[in-house]
C-alpha cells in the first residue's frame, strides 16, 4: 500500500506541474478548458432540465418510458466505457515504457497492476463526472430534489457503474492477454467483435425501444403507471436496469425499493473488482510476458507488406508518397490503434446494417422530428468519435523524433494536408454511407436525404479540421501513446467543442425540420426557403469552423518543437 501511495503522489505532482506551466498554449488550453467546459456544464444541466420537461410534461411519456430511455442510454454508455476501457489498458498496461521501467523496480506486479488500473480510469473520467453530476442536476431539478439526492446518485450509482464496466474489461484483456501469443490477434480481435456485436445486438432485440413505446402509449393517457411486465427477463440482471430503476422509484417515492437497487449495484461492483485484483495478482506479469512475443510475431507480420516499401517507385511526387507510407506504417505499428479501429470498423458495419432495417417513420410530426434527430446526432457523434480518436492524436504521436521531419527539406504544409486528407476521406467516406443506409425509411422524405448528405459532408469537415487543428495547437511529444493523448484534457476540452458545434447545429435545423415535416403529415403551411436556408447556414457555420481550426492548426505547425 505504501509503494501505490508513494507512485500516486508523485504522479499526482507531476500533472500539476505540466498542468500550471506557463506556456502559451498551456495558457490557452487552460482558460479554454475553464470557459468551455463551464459553458458545458451549464448547457448539459439545461439541455437536461429541457429534455426531462418536454418528455414529461409536453410529450407526457410517463415514468416508466423516460426511465426506459435513461437504462438503454446507461446501457450503450456501460459497453462504450467497457471497449474503451478494453482498448485503454492494452496500451496503459503493456504499451507503456512506464510500465516496462516499474517492473524493474523493486514494487510488487499486484501494486504497480493496481495503479496503472486507477491511472487509466481517473485519467478518463474525471470529465465524465463532472458532465454527469450537471445532468443528474438537470434531470433532479424537474422534481425539486434535495442535493443529498445528486451527491448519493453520483458516488454510489455513476461511479459504481463506471467502475463495474471498467473493471469487465479488464479481466477480459488479462485472461485474452495470457494466451494472447498462442490464440493469435485476428482471433482474439474476432472473439471480442463477435461477443460486444452479440451482446449490443442482442439486447436491442431484447428490449425493443419502438415496440416499447408502442405498447406503452396503447394506454395513453394512463402512461405513468409501471409497465415492468413488458421488461424483459435478462434485464434484470443488468446494472443500468438498477440505476434506471432506483431513479425510477425515487421519484415514484418508494426510497426502500429504489435504496435495494443502489445496493446490489454496489455489491455487484465490489465483488467484481475484488475478482479484478485476484485475477490481475495471477495474470498480470505473465500476460505482460505474452504481450511481449505477440509484438514481435506482429513486427515479422508487417515486414511483409512490400508494398509499403519506402523504396518501392510510385506515381506520387517521391517526398508524398514517402510521407504517405510513413503515416500508414506508424499506424499500423501501433497496435492500439489498428485493433480500436478493426474492432469499430466491425460496430460500424453492424450499425449500418441494423439501422437499415429499423422504420423511423412516425405519424406525429413532433415524433418524427425527434426520432429523426436522435439519429442525425447519433451519427454526428459517430464521425466526432472517430475524430477525436484517430485524428487528435496523429500530430502528437511523432513523438520527439518529429524534428526529423521539420528538419528536412519539407515542406510543414506538405506534412499537414497529407496527414488531413487521410483522415478527411475515410471518415466523409462513412458519414455518408451513414447517410444511404440510416434514411432507408425516409425515402419519401427527398428534401430531408439531400440536407443530410449536405450538412454530413459539412460536419465531417468541420470536425476532422477541428480536431487535427486542436490536435496541433494542443501537441503533447512526450505521449506518444495515442488513446491517452485522445484521454487527455485538451482532447477532452476538443470534444466538448464538437458537442457544442452538434448543439449549435440542432438548434438551427429543429424548427425548419419540424414544420416541413408538419407540412408533409399534417399539411401545414410551410415555405420550403425556411429549410434550405438553414441547412445553408449549417454549412457556413462548418466550413467556418474547420478553416479557422485548420489555420490555428497549420500555424501551431509551424512552431519551434
Amino acid at each position: 500500500m505504501r509503494d501505490i501511495l508513494h507512485i500516486v503522489r508523485f504522479k499526482f505532482r507531476t500533472f500539476l506541474t505540466l498542468s500550471t506551466e506557463w506556456q502559451k498554449h498551456n495558457i490557452v488550453q487552460q482558460a479554454a478548458s475553464v470557459f468551455v467546459f463551464g459553458g458545458f456544464i451549464l448547457g448539459a444541466y439545461l439541455g437536461a432540465r429541457v429534455a426531462t420537461d418536454y418528455l414529461l410534461d409536453t410529450a407526457k411519456l410517463g415514468l416508466f418510458l423516460l426511465h426506459r430511455f435513461i437504462s438503454m442510454a446507461l446501457f450503450v454508455f456501460f459497453l462504450s466505457v467497457n471497449v474503451g476501457n478494453i482498448i485503454v489498458s492494452y496500451a496503459t498496461l503493456y504499451r507503456s515504457p512506464e510500465t516496462a521501467y516499474y517492473l524493474t523496480t523493486p514494487i510488487s506486479h499486484t501494486s504497480l497492476f493496481l495503479v496503472k488500473f486507477f491511472d487509466n480510469f481517473f485519467y478518463s473520467s474525471a470529465a465524465f463526472f463532472l458532465i454527469a453530476l450537471s445532468v443528474l442536476i438537470g434531470y433532479g431539478s424537474h422534481f425539486h430534489l434535495p442535493w443529498d439526492f445528486y451527491a448519493r446518485t453520483l458516488m454510489l450509482m455513476l461511479f459504481p457503474f463506471m467502475l463495474l464496466s471498467g473493471c469487465i474489461a479488464v479481466m477480459l484483456l488479462l485472461v485474452l492477454m495470457r494466451y494472447a501469443h498462442r490464440i493469435g490477434i485476428r482471433k482474439i480481435i474476432m472473439f471480442l467483435v463477435v461477443l460486444y456485436l452479440g451482446v449490443l445486438f442482442g439486447y436491442f432485440h431484447v428490449t425493443n425501444p419502438m415496440s416499447l413505446v408502442s405498447s406503452v402509449v396503447q394506454h395513453f393517457p394512463h402512461v405513468d403507471q409501471y409497465f415492468g411486465y413488458l421488461d424483459p427477463a435478462i434485464a434484470q440482471f443488468l446494472p443500468n436496469h438498477w440505476i434506471a430503476e432506483s431513479l425510477y422509484w425515487t421519484m415514484r417515492g418508494d426510497e426502500s425499493h429504489a435504496l435495494s437497487y443502489t445496493w446490489l449495484l454496489l455489491g455487484t461492483t465490489g465483488i467484481t473488482f475484488t475478482s479484478m485484483v485476484f485475477i490481475g495478482k495471477r495474470l498480470f506479469y505473465k500476460s505482460w510476458l505474452s504481450s511481449l512475443d505477440l509484438l514481435m510475431a506482429r513486427e515479422v507480420q508487417s515486414s511483409r507488406l512490400h508494398i509499403l516499401d519506402l523504396t518501392n517507385p510510385s506515381r506520387l511526387n517521391p517526398q508524398t508518397s514517402v510521407l504517405v507510407k510513413k503515416e500508414i506504417w506508424q499506424f499500423l505499428r501501433e497496435p492500439s490503434q489498428w485493433i480500436h479501429l478493426g474492432i469499430l470498423a466491425i460496430l460500424i458495419v453492424t450499425f449500418l446494417v441494423s439501422v437499415a432495417g429499423i422504420d423511423f417513420k412516425q405519424s406525429l410530426p413532433s415524433f418524427q422530428t425527434i426520432s429523426y434527430l436522435v439519429l442525425l446526432i447519433f451519427s454526428i457523434f459517430l464521425i466526432a468519435s472517430i475524430a477525436l480518436r484517430f485524428v487528435f492524436p496523429c500530430i502528437s504521436v511523432e513523438g520527439a523524433n518529429f524534428w526529423s521531419i521539420l528538419s528536412a527539406p519539407v515542406s510543414r504544409g506538405r506534412v499537414f494536408w497529407i496527414k488531413f486528407f487521410l483522415v478527411f476521406l475515410p471518415i466523409l467516406l462513412l458519414s455518408e454511407l451513414l447517410v444511404i443506409f440510416s434514411h432507408r425509411s425516409l425515402g419519401k422524405y427527398s428534401a430531408v436525404i439531400e440536407a443530410a448528405g449536405v450538412m454530413m459532408l459539412c460536419s465531417s469537415f468541420a470536425l476532422v479540421s477541428l480536431n487535427l487543428g486542436a490536435g496541433s495547437f494542443f501537441a503533447n511529444f512526450r505521449e506518444r501513446n495515442p488513446i491517452r493523448i485522445a484521454s487527455s484534457q485538451s482532447a477532452t476540452l476538443t470534444f466538448l467543442l464538437c458537442i457544442v458545434y452538434v448543439v449549435v447545429l440542432v438548434g438551427v435545423f429543429y424548427l425548419p425540420l419540424n414544420g416541413y415535416f408538419g407540412y408533409m403529415l399534417r399539411g401545414a403551411s410551410f415555405r420550403m426557403e425556411t429549410f434550405w436556408s438553414a441547412v445553408i447556414t449549417i454549412a457556413a457555420m462548418s466550413l467556418i469552423v474547420g478553416a479557422v481550426s485548420l489555420v490555428l492548426g497549420y500555424r501551431a505547425l509551424r512552431r519551434d518543437y
